[in-house]
């Protein structure tokens, strides 16, 4: 734009009658806003997301966070196995072994 044009829009800018805004605009749009129904889902991804929103977790984190969580779950909803006290699978383990290897 070159200067004549700019003088020509400072000019119409200037000639625009503009209203001042209300003094209680604010109060009038927090009134407004309380009347309206806050709606909202509870669907389990909506909350996953959520807390992930609050906690400011990185995208890699979720995978982290993820399977460390699935992780202890699978963890602790596996039965125990009972292990014997005689040593018959150290002697499967070492059949394998080349002579030079042994274990170390």
């Amino acid at each position: 734009m070159d200067r004549n044009d700019d003088k020509k829009l400072d000019s119409l800018l200037h000639s625009r009658r503009s209203q001042a805004a209300s003094p209680d605009l604010a109060a009038r749009i927090i009134h407004k806003a309380q009347g309206l129904p806050q709606i909202q889902r509870f669907l389990l991804w909506h909350l996953l997301r959520q807390l992930f929103i609050e906690l400011h977790l990185p995208k890699p984190g979720y995978v982290i966070a993820s399977a460390l969580v699935l992780g202890m779950f699978l963890g602790f909803s596996t039965a125990p196995q009972s292990f014997s006290t005689t040593n018959s699978d150290g002697v499967n383990t070492q059949s394998f072994l080349a002579d030079d290897e042994g274990l170390l």
